[in-house]
C-alpha cells in the first residue's frame, strides 16, 4: 500500500488496516477506510496498491486525543467516476447517443472530467459500440458499466506507476467480461450448487383500504418468468394462494407496487450459488452462469467486490447481480 499526495505522486510504503468496495453504484458504495495509526504524513491524499483497482483519495477524517488511531475515508478511483455528475444530451438533442470503438467512446464521455484524472486506454477493446442511447441523467460510472454490459464487455480500472517521479496513472479501459459457467452434473472444477425451491405462491390476494365489502380487493399473478401482472398462469393443482393485507394502501396503485414486492418474496424461485477457488480472480462485471437439469439458465453479473487488507493479507468478497 503505497501513500499519494494531491499530485498523484509516490510519498511510500505504510501499513495498516484497509477496507475497500467496489462495483456499481446500485450495489456498492465505492469508498474505502482505513485505520491508521497517525503515521500518515501532512501530504498524504490517497493511496494505491500498484496494478490494482485498489485505491482512492482521501476526503474524510476523524481523529482523537484520547486513542492512537484516525479513521480515513473516500472514494475509490471508480467511486470518483460516479460522481462527476449525470450524463447529459448535447444541444438540440433528447438522449446522448454514442457510436465508435469502446475506449474511444469512454475516452470522449471522460474528457475534461475531474480535470482529466483518468487516463483511457489507447488500445483496440475489440468492442464496436453502434448508436448507444444513454437512459436520461444516468451517472457516468453509472451509464458507462451498463453500456459495456450490453455488449458483453466490463470497465476495468487499474493504478499503475508510469515512470519515477511521475504521478502515477489510473488506466480506465473496456474489456471482455469473463464468463464462469457450470452445469448440473458437469463438474467445471468449480464448486456449484442448483437450488430449485417451488414452494411459493403463484397468486396473490391483495387487501387494501376500506371495509368487508368496500374493501379494495386485485389479484396479483406470477408467471414462469417471473413477471407479475393481473392474468393468472396457474390453474387447478398448480395454483398456490396467499393474502396480503395491506390496510394502509394510499390507491390501487399502492396497492398493486406493494403487492408486487410481496408476491415476488413469497414466489418459487432458482438459486444458482457458486463458491470460487482461493486463486480463482473475478472482476466487477465478469459473468456467472448456471444451466439447470430443465435447461434454465441463469447468467449474472458481479457487481461488487470488497478487498479487506488485515494484518498485511488481503481477502476478497463477491456479490453477484440478484435476479428475481
Amino acid at each position: 500500500m503505497i501513500l499519494l499526495n494531491s499530485t498523484l505522486h509516490e510519498l511510500g510504503e505504510v501499513e495498516c488496516d484497509l477496507d475497500v468496495e467496489v462495483g456499481t453504484t446500485e450495489s456498492s458504495s465505492n469508498d474505502f477506510e482505513i485505520l491508521s495509526n497517525r503515521l500518515f504524513s501532512a501530504d498524504t491524499a490517497g493511496f494505491y496498491i500498484p496494478g490494482t483497482e485498489i485505491g482512492g483519495m482521501i476526503e474524510y477524517s476523524l481523529e482523537r486525543t484520547d486513542e492512537d488511531v484516525a479513521t480515513l475515508k473516500g472514494y475509490t478511483w471508480r467511486g470518483l467516476m460516479s460522481q462527476i455528475g449525470p450524463i447529459m444530451p448535447p444541444s438540440g438533442s433528447d438522449y446522448r447517443v454514442v457510436s465508435g470503438e469502446a475506449n474511444i467512446v469512454i475516452a470522449n464521455l471522460l474528457s475534461g472530467k475531474l480535470g482529466d484524472f483518468f487516463t483511457v486506454s489507447s488500445e483496440s477493446s475489440g468492442c464496436t459500440i453502434s448508436s448507444y442511447q444513454f437512459p436520461l441523467y444516468i451517472n457516468y460510472l453509472d451509464g458507462i458499466e451498463t453500456m459495456l454490459e450490453s455488449y458483453g464487455y466490463r470497465l476495468k480500472i487499474t493504478a499503475q506507476k508510469v515512470a519515477s517521479n511521475q504521478p502515477i496513472q489510473i488506466l480506465v479501459e473496456a474489456v471482455e467480461a469473463s464468463l464462469i459457467q457450470g452445469t448440473f452434473n458437469d463438474d467445471n472444477g468449480i464448486p456449484m450448487s442448483f437450488e430449485t425451491n417451488n414452494l411459493g405462491i403463484n397468486h396473490l390476494v391483495c387487501g387494501g383500504s376500506g371495509e368487508l365489502q368496500q374493501r379494495m380487493i386485485i389479484d396479483l399473478y406470477i408467471d414462469s418468468n417471473g413477471n407479475v401482472s393481473r392474468t393468472q398462469t396457474y390453474t387447478g393443482f398448480d395454483e398456490r394462494v396467499a393474502f396480503f393485507d395491506y390496510p394502509n394502501a394510499e390507491s390501487e396503485d399502492d396497492l398493486i407496487d406493494s403487492g408486487t414486492k410481496e408476491l415476488l418474496e413469497l414466489a418459487s424461485f432458482k438459486k444458482l450459488t457458486m463458491e470460487a477457488p482461493e486463486d480463482y480472480e473475478l472482476e466487477v462485471g465478469d459473468l456467472i452462469q448456471g444451466v439447470f437439469p430443465d435447461g434454465t439458465i441463469i447468467q449474472s453479473p458481479i457487481v461488487q467486490k470488497i478487498y479487506k487488507l488485515i494484518d498485511g493479507i488481503v481477502s476478497e468478497e463477491y456479490k453477484i447481480k440478484s435476479e428475481e
